[in-house]
């Protein structure tokens, strides 16, 4: 039975699981070895969030294709955060630039009185 807003009954279990990792820009994830580990810890929580609500035999290739998707990940520029999607057809990576705040302009208020 479906819901009219669109929302599903908290006991069902969508069938194939995508996963989506954001990874904010530290200092540290300039050094390969933290960054490295970071990811590998990154997959290894994400697999047991998974296997915590699907069956092994859906999350396990799931969890390969992003592993496989983990190693084409650069060490993000000065900055950058990073985010990884990986469904079942399909892994991208993204690398996203900070806003510049100095770059942002407010726009000038005015003051009117009202006589």
């Amino acid at each position: 039975m479906k819901d009219t807003d669109g929302q599903q009954d908290p006991g069902e279990i969508q069938p194939t699981p995508r996963i989506t990792l954001i990874i904010p820009y530290e200092g540290k994830m300039t050094n390969k070895t933290h960054f490295d580990s970071l990811l590998r810890l990154k997959a290894d929580e994400t697999e047991k969030e998974l296997l915590s609500v699907y069956p092994k035999e859906t999350v396990l290739p799931l969890i390969n294709k992003l592993r496989s998707v983990l190693k084409t990940v650069e060490c993000p520029g000065q900055g950058k955060t990073i985010g990884i999607f990986v469904s079942p057809s399909a892994g991208k990576v993204y690398y996203f630039s900070p806003s510049h705040l100095e770059d942002f302009k407010l726009p000038v208020l005015v003051e009117t009185m009202e006589e």
